[in-house]
């Protein structure tokens, strides 16, 4: 069973969280602390490849290379933010084939126009949901795997309302979607009104459960309550790590040690465990003493 398969395995059986992953090693953590998926986030990997906000400056193909870094080193299905296609009908299918060879399993495909912007951000334009329903029709063609998962994607809730999302939704749904996405519903009630009008359409829907955005904090088990399907943690790691990180710089800076934060320091051999070490000088030595 493929990685894709294994997706559809697990909207099997709900509630899970795709975790968000920014590079390799937090990728290596997320499936190692337990995550049945992971999320790879346009709004975490602007920041990462190219220190930018989520406002539509990585291109295709920074974001192709981004996510097969991190497909390289997990196990698990991984599932990337496609943006919006990166441009016209054309685009869409080369992004799906693009995604489909760095490993991932899923992608959502989001109704804005360019520039796009993260989803809970003001100032977003839509497209016309026939331009949408175009891109996921060849998005849908040009896959190669025929469980390669895709999720539209709308904005319309903070630009034209909860009713025009739905309505979106719907028509995304009858183009062959396999999953629905309202991004940065803004109270439980709009949650609730999301579920009662898109359940009877058959199809898993996703919640971002981004903490700092514009939708409630739910945890898991109160978002299946309410009747979503599975749910994204994006950037929550890379949040930890920033405020990490920065902290220990600052102390490094004013101290001149990392005395005050050792503590909170992986050690040298347990990160050299982590990322492989030991299994790399065996697989070395091993065929090293085959020639002597």
């Amino acid at each position: 069973m493929n990685r894709s398969a294994q997706f559809r395995e697990l909207l099997k059986s709900p509630p899970f969280v795709c975790l968000g992953a920014h590079d390799a090693v937090t990728a290596m953590l997320a499936e190692q602390a337990g995550a049945k998926a992971i999320y790879v986030s346009g709004f975490a990997a602007s920041a990462i490849v190219a220190g930018q906000p989520d406002v539509g400056q990585l291109t295709q193909t920074e974001m192709f290379e981004h996510i097969r870094r991190i497909c390289r080193v997990t196990k698990v299905p991984v599932f990337a933010d496609a943006d919006t296609g990166y441009g016209g009908v054309l685009d869409c299918q080369r992004t799906i084939r693009l995604w489909e060879e760095a490993g991932a399993s899923v992608l959502h495909l989001e109704d804005q126009a360019v520039p796009k912007k993260c989803g809970h951000f003001a100032g977003k334009q839509l497209v016309p949901k026939e331009e949408m329903q175009a891109k996921l029709a060849a998005m849908l063609a040009a896959r190669t795997d025929p469980n390669f998962f895709v999720v539209a994607r709308t904005d319309a809730i903070a630009v034209t309302g909860l009713n025009d999302a739905i309505e979106r939704l719907e028509s995304y749904a009858a183009i062959g979607a396999d999953g629905l996405y309202a991004d940065a519903p803004e109270s439980v009630d709009q949650m609730r009104e999301l579920v009662r009008r898109l359940k009877p359409l058959g199809k898993p829907i996703l919640f971002n459960m981004a903490r700092s955005g514009k939708s409630p904090y739910l945890s898991l088990k109160e978002v299946y309550e309410i009747g979503f399907d599975y749910a994204l943690c994006p950037i929550e790691p890379m949040f930890a790590m920033h405020k990490a990180v920065k902290e220990m710089m600052e102390i490094f800076m004013r101290e001149g040690s990392t005395n005050a934060v050792a503590d909170r320091l992986t050690s040298f051999e347990d990160f050299n465990k982590f990322v492989g070490l030991d299994k790399a000088v065996t697989e070395e030595a091993r065929y090293n003493n085959l020639v002597r």
